[in-house]
């Protein structure tokens, strides 16, 4: 007769620690998907539906608001990152700027003043943008050291369940009262999901004699100090040519890919002529794709190389933007697969890269440089696109696809400087 084993204080201490970690890495992830209900229901969808269809207002003010916004986040999160490190809080930052923009998100469906909702969401773009920062910092507390990957990967699936969530869930508001109420909705629904992580998820014990109080921030020798770190982190890193050359080839893709993700929504309304519904449908189709390729991008880049994978995965885009540019429906399910694909990849494979250039010592410091480039791209893209649409505002849906087939001109440059990394470090 077979004995059975009887479970060890050991072994029920263990197993009550992984569910623990478990649930945290669930908050955790959850947070990825809290945010979709700004980042796709505010940003992508329905603030620029609004603003220009409703409003009439013109394309270069929605470019000029994300522009700012983006400027001030660029400017602010390596400077925030680093009094984060010092101080030891980033759930503290994470919670402020999450509220910071809920409230002005829910704002956004209170007011009726054009320009006050502009600095609104200038805003709360601002706050979700600067939370993202603390919230990947975070990661290394919840997961185990053998799973960082895995545990990435989780938070970006359940980003794009998130989206998906965030198109059906405001689907009827916006058909029965129209696009306000679902800024408020939005808010709401922002800050529900994103509890979990601000409850829960703590940070590490600083003794006192190791905090740095806020007013430590407010010399001027210390601000100097904090600039010169800055400072240092971006040359060290811009000491590696082949960075270089990936960090180049990344800011002119993203400028087009953050372009295409603004402002898609009202080109394929306005040069398409979809419906509300059907909006929704080929951007919750193009979502399936994307979780799709950011599952397998990596398994092929291991393969093939990450630089010949990103090659490929610009040589996409190039096709996403010409198809959409010059196609009519119903080829736009074929252009939404793609771009899912596409918009699921670029990320997994440029990570990979970095990580295969950047020294094992400044990870960390290189990947705030990334985050930096991404930034930037978000402010020159939609400028760039606004600029181009009053210069070809009297051509109607022509002067639209005039205006996306010039963001193919971010990709070539991208591609051109990609080729320039040395074959010995594609893998």
């Amino acid at each position: 007769m077979v004995k059975k084993k009887i479970p060890t204080e050991a072994t029920v201490f263990n197993k009550k620690k992984n569910i623990k970690q478990w649930f945290l890495i669930f908050c955790w992830s959850l947070y990825d998907l809290a945010n979709q209900f700004f980042a796709l229901n505010v940003v992508f969808l329905y603030f620029p539906r609004w603003l220009f269809l409703e409003k009439k207002f013109p394309d270069i003010s929605y470019s000029i608001a994300i522009g700012i916004s983006m400027f001030l986040i660029a400017a602010c999160a390596p400077i925030l990152g680093a009094i984060s490190d010092m101080k030891g809080k980033p759930k503290a930052f994470l919670v402020y700027f999450t509220l910071l923009s809920v409230v002005f998100t829910i704002a956004l469906g209170l007011c009726n003043n054009i320009f006050l909702v502009l600095i609104f969401f200038a805003i709360a773009n601002f706050g979700c943008q600067e939370a993202v920062v603390f919230y990947n910092s975070l990661m290394v507390k919840v997961a185990p050291k053998n799973k960082i990957g895995f545990v990435s990967g989780l938070g970006r699936m359940f980003a794009y369940i998130g989206a998906i969530l965030a198109l059906y869930l405001s689907r009827p508001l916006v058909l029965k009262v129209g696009y306000q109420p679902v800024f408020v909705l939005s808010g709401i629904l922002f800050l529900i999901f994103s509890l979990p992580a601000m409850i829960f998820i703590k940070d590490e014990y600083v003794p006192p004699e190791e905090r740095v109080k806020i007013t430590y921030f407010l010399r001027r020798k210390n601000i100097l100090q904090i600039f010169g770190r800055l400072k240092t982190t971006l040359f060290d890193s811009y000491k590696f040519s082949e960075l270089q050359n990936v960090l180049k080839a990344m800011f002119f893709a993203l400028c087009a890919v953050s372009t295409v993700i603004m402002f898609m929504s009202v080109y394929i309304s306005r040069v398409f002529g979809l419906s509300e519904t059907e909006i929704i449908n080929i951007i919750a189709f193009s979502t399936v794709f994307a979780i799709g390729g950011s599952i397998f991008s990596g398994f092929i880049s291991d393969i093939m190389g990450y630089k010949w994978s990103l090659v490929g995965v610009f040589f996409l885009w190039g096709i996403c933007i010409l198809g959409g540019a010059f196609l009519n429906p119903p080829f736009h399910w074929l252009i939404g697969a793609l771009m899912g694909i596409s918009l699921g990849s670029i990320w997994v494979i440029a990570r990979a890269l970095v990580i295969k250039l950047a020294p094992r010592g400044k990870l960390g410091e290189v990947f705030g440089l990334f985050n930096f480039v991404g930034y930037l791209a978000g402010i020159v893209g939609p400028l760039f696109w606004g600029l181009t649409l009053l210069y070809f505002s009297s051509w109607g849906k022509i002067g639209y696809r005039l205006a996306y087939s010039s963001l193919l001109l971010f990709i070539i440059v991208g591609t051109v400087f990609l080729l320039r990394v040395p074959r010995q470090v594609n893998r």
